[in-house]
C-alpha cells in the first residue's frame, strides 16, 4: 500500500474507531453508576481505579486470545514503549476520572480537550518550529466547539483541585498520543505493545485499588452483579482493547496533530449516544441514567469540530 493510500486508510480507520470510543463513554458512565451501590463510603480514587482494573485485565486476556503467543513476545524496544504508554495512560485516566468527580461535567469536557493544543506545542518544541496557520485555525475551531458543547462560562471559571487534575491529565494523554509517532517505536508491533501496556496498567490500577480501599469486601462485591460484568465486557471490547490496538497500528501513518484533532470529535459522538442509549442501560441493569435531548448547542459544537477536521485535512498546509 503506497504512503498516500495508507494515510487515507488510516484516517478512515481512526474515524470509525473514534465513533466507537466516543460512544463507549456511555458504557463507562453506566459501569460507574452500576458500581456505586457496591462501594458505599469509598473514595473517588478507589471508584476510578477499581472500575478500570477489569477493563485492562480483560483487555489483556482478549489480546492474548486473539494474537496468541506472539502478543507477549515483546522486544526490548516494545517493552520500553509499553511501559511508557502504560504510565502515561495510568496517570491520565486516574487524574481525569478523579477530577470528573470533583468539578462540573461542562468544565471537565472543555478542559479535557486541552491536549489538542498540547500536541502541536510538543511537536513545535521537538522540531523547533511553530504550527502552521491552518493548524492554529483548526485548533481554534476545536476549542470553540468544545466550549459551546460544554456551555463554558468564562466569568465563573476557576482552578480548583478537579480542574487542575483534568488539565494535568491532558498532559499525559498528549504525551501518549505523541509517542505513537516517535521514530524509535516505528518498527514495534501494535499487538505486542498494546498487550504489554494493558497488562502493566491493569496491575497498577489493582495496586491502587488495594492500597486505598476502606472496606476490603468492596474489591469483590461488584463481581457478583451480572449487569456490571456485562458492562465491563462491552466496555473492554468496544472501548478499550480493540480500539487501542487499531489506534496503535494506524496512527503512525498520520501526524500526531491530525490524530488529536480527529479524536476531538469523540465527545460529540458520546453526546449523540447519550440521546438514545442510557435509558436502555437503565432498564437492563437497574441504574438511573436518563437519555439526553438533542440541542442546538450539540449541533453547533459538533459542526465547529467537524469544520476543524475538514480544515486540517483539505486545506493546503505544511505537514507537521
Amino acid at each position: 500500500m503506497k504512503p498516500p493510500a495508507r494515510h487515507t486508510t488510516a484516517l478512515a480507520v481512526l474515524s470509525v474507531i473514534t465513533v466507537f470510543t466516543g460512544g463507549s463513554f456511555v458504557l463507562f458512565k453506566a459501569s460507574v453508576l452500576s458500581q456505586l451501590p457496591f462501594a458505599t463510603g469509598e473514595s473517588t480514587w478507589f471508584i476510578a481505579a477499581h472500575n478500570l482494573v477489569p477493563r485492562f485485565a480483560l483487555g489483556t486476556l482478549c489480546l492474548i486470545a486473539w494474537f496468541r503467543g506472539r502478543a507477549l513476545q515483546l522486544t526490548r524496544t516494545e517493552w520500553k514503549q509499553a511501559v511508557f504508554m502504560a504510565v502515561m495512560s495510568f496517570l491520565g485516566c486516574m487524574l481525569q476520572t478523579d477530577g470528573l468527580q470533583r468539578t462540573s461535567a461542562a468544565t471537565t469536557a472543555f478542559l479535557s480537550q486541552f491536549y489538542v493544543i498540547l500536541i502541536p506545542l510538543w511537536l513545535a518544541l521537538v522540531h523547533r518550529k511553530r504550527p502552521t496557520w491552518t493548524m492554529v485555525g483548526a485548533i481554534g475551531l476545536v476549542l470553540a466547539g468544545m466550549a459551546v458543547l460544554a456551555k463554558f462560562d468564562w466569568h465563573t471559571f476557576r482552578i480548583g483541585r478537579g480542574e487542575a487534575e483534568v488539565l494535568l491529565s491532558t498532559v499525559f494523554f498528549s504525551l501518549l498520543l505523541c509517542s505513537l509517532n516517535w521514530p524509535a517505536f516505528a518498527g514495534n508491533r501494535a499487538e505486542c505493545t498494546s498487550t504489554g501496556m494493558f497488562m502493566i496498567e491493569g496491575v497498577m490500577f489493582a495496586v491502587v485499588s488495594v492500597a486505598v480501599v476502606r472496606e476490603p469486601a468492596h474489591l469483590v462485591t461488584p463481581f457478583t452483579s451480572p449487569g456490571w460484568l456485562a458492562l465491563m465486557v462491552a466496555a473492554t471490547v468496544l472501548g478499550t482493547a480493540a480500539p487501542f490496538v487499531l489506534i496503535n497500528h494506524w496512527q503512525r501513518f498520520i501526524t500526531a496533530t491530525e490524530a488529536g484533532l480527529l479524536y476531538s470529535f469523540g465527545p460529540v459522538v458520546a453526546a449523540l449516544a447519550e440521546v438514545f442509549i442510557p435509558a436502555q442501560f437503565s432498564r437492563l441493569v437497574g441504574i438511573d441514567y436518563p437519555n439526553q435531548p438533542i440541542t442546538v448547542t450539540l449541533l453547533v459544537g459538533g459542526a465547529l469540530i467537524l469544520a476543524a477536521n475538514a480544515l486540517i485535512q483539505f486545506w493546503p498546509q505544511e505537514k507537521a
